[in-house]
């Protein structure tokens, strides 16, 4: 048994070497080969936990990389961040549930999105943020996320990765 595919293992070590914009380029490629993911963004926790900001996408047109968000006491921010539990939106009202943009969303085509907290030492470093089709989110795709989730985790571990810039 091999716990994951050498190739995947190889261009993982590759990224992981070159750095944090490599590695964004290969979990896109692993989240997004996911049937009806066409998006993967990754959120980062700011240290003070005052901001969360993009720090890479498969989606640079539609997600910039930089955006910042202030952490309010809002549905998402609670469930992402204080509970460390994921938020899917699996169709239209599904999003609206969670996010407020749901129009900008819907308007680029996406009829699903999902949020999953990256947490290490109990703290929420960071968001894996996938879009899709509506109903994308079944159980053998929601397993095929949760296994790349902690390869995903590896991103927030390089330093000042948090750090807004």
């Amino acid at each position: 048994m091999t716990p994951i595919d050498p190739a995947i293992a190889a261009k993982l070590a590759a990224a992981l070497a070159s750095g944090p914009t490599a590695l964004f380029a290969e979990l896109s490629a692993l989240f997004t080969a996911v049937p009806g993911i066409r998006t993967a963004t990754f959120i980062a926790t700011a240290p003070d936990k005052t901001v969360t900001h993009r720090i890479g996408t498969s989606n640079p047109v539609h997600f910039p990389v930089g955006n910042v968000d202030p952490v309010e006491d809002t549905l998402w921010n609670n469930r992402i961040l204080r509970e460390m539990k994921p938020v899917i939106g699996n169709d239209p009202a599904g999003i609206a549930a969670f996010i407020p943009e749901v129009d900008g969303l819907l308007a680029m085509g996406y009829t699903a999105c999902s949020c999953f907290p990256i947490v290490i030492a109990g703290e929420t470093r960071g968001v894996v943020a996938l879009l899709g089709d509506a109903g994308v989110f079944t159980p053998s795709a929601l397993a095929a996320i949760d296994a790349l989730l902690p390869i995903a985790a590896l991103t927030f571990t390089f330093h000042g990765i948090s750090e807004r810039r």
